[in-house]
């Protein structure tokens, strides 16, 4: 494979996997010897997602290829439609662009069927923060099979490499980069405490939580009684402002956010903004007195701005945790005793094992050095490599 213009073509389907995409993009638009391609699709291009399309703009990138994806469905029929509409509607936009990799992010069932029409294409697939583990999610499964799918897997943890080299990758193909997410943390513009209020609409106060929690789609009620039980707990500090985020393109989804909206809507000290962009979210963070939920974030960045992360039940669970990140059951009483653990911690000097905030360069460089150094065939036979 050609070393000069190597066609890299990204393909995100929402505000979580661009916001660690963003950074390896921005490296791969910078250098001289590459060229971007972007894929939008999903939540990217659904209003009650936020519509994010638009922030990939404002980072001043162009979208070459839309997707519609996205099914606002409360039942398990819509994210397995939305995989299926992501296969074909992706394989098409491949197929116009033709390009030499496609680099993914993660385990969404979208992501899947970008991973699975690439695959069919023989397109080699540069696959993002493969090996993690969150076993109560079927996320989980799906990022295991999008590495089977995939040609090269930049890892975010020594852990998740390991992990990786289990599932039978050969070794030349697994790089442990970091999450490319802590990248954000050095290079979006830094707001003042005073900025961050106004933009959030809420007067400057030392009690100000950031709360988002998705579905738990391998439960019953996809995580119902554990949202009604933070909600339940949050009664319990009601001098404490809230900023309530939206949650993710998963089952179960709409419900959470009508619950949350109400909520917020008869609580004078609490906001509720579907997205809050990467620039104004990792402002707000800095600001706040801890995060809540189970989103992936409260374990891959925040620990770097030492603030605590209460983690509500199972759906991270298999990831590596930093000092800062406080463990709890999704009942009413579990949740209160950690927002008290939470309130007394101190420390500053936290090791996140994420990584060092420095992971685009490295992401970039071992995608161009395999591109150099193996042929296509090589890089699309794939060999399983047994550990016995």
């Amino acid at each position: 494979m050609p070393h000069s213009d190597l066609h890299v073509t990204c393909i995100t389907t929402g505000r979580a996997d661009y916001s660690l995409m963003r950074w390896p993009m921005h490296e791969i638009a910078d250098r001289d010897d590459m060229r971007l391609s972007i894929v939008a699709g999903g939540g990217h291009l659904a209003a009650s997602q936020g519509a994010t399309i638009s922030e990939i703009m404002q980072d001043g990138f162009q979208v070459d290829e839309t997707v519609e994806m996205y099914l606002d469905s409360i039942s398990a029929t819509g994210p397995a439609i939305g995989a299926g509409l992501a296969t074909m509607g992706i394989a098409q936009a491949l197929a116009r662009l033709t390009p030499d990799w496609v680099m993914l992010l993660g385990d969404r069932f979208e992501v899947l069927g970008a991973a699975t029409a690439a695959a069919v294409h023989r397109i080699p697939i540069c696959h993002l923060c493969g090996g993690d583990v969150t076993e109560d999610a079927y996320d989980d499964a799906f990022r295991h099979a999008i590495t089977k799918l995939s040609h090269l897997h930049c890892t975010s943890t020594q852990n998740a490499a390991s992990n990786v080299l289990q599932m039978g990758e050969e070794p030349w193909r697994v790089v442990h980069t970091g999450s490319p997410g802590l990248d954000a943390l050095h290079k979006i513009p830094q707001l003042s405490r005073a900025e961050v209020f106004t933009a959030l609409g809420l007067p400057d106060r030392t009690s100000t939580f950031l709360i988002t929690l998705h579905p738990t789609t391998l439960k019953k009620d996809f995580g119902q009684s554990e949202l009604h039980a933070l909600l339940a707990a949050l009664d319990e500090h009601p001098d404490a402002q809230l900023v309530f985020t939206g949650v993710n393109a998963d089952t179960g989804g709409a419900i959470f956010d009508a619950i949350v909206q109400s909520f917020a809507a008869q609580r004078p000290n609490a906001v509720f903004r579907k997205s809050l962009g990467q620039t104004l979210y990792f402002n707000a963070v800095r600001q706040m007195q801890m995060v809540i939920g189970n989103s992936s974030s409260g374990l891959y960045e925040v620990p770097s701005l030492s603030v605590p992360t209460i983690n509500i039940g199972d759906r991270q669970k298999g990831r590596l945790r930093a000092t800062s990140v406080f463990d709890c059951n999704g009942t009413k009483d579990e949740i209160l005793a950690a927002i008290n653990a939470a309130s007394a911690f101190l420390e500053t000097d936290i090791v996140n094992p994420f990584g060092d905030g420095h992971s685009a360069i490295r992401i970039v460089d071992a995608l161009q050095t395999v591109s150099r150094d193996r042929t296509p065939q090589e890089l699309l036979t794939k060999r399983f490599c047994s550990l016995r």
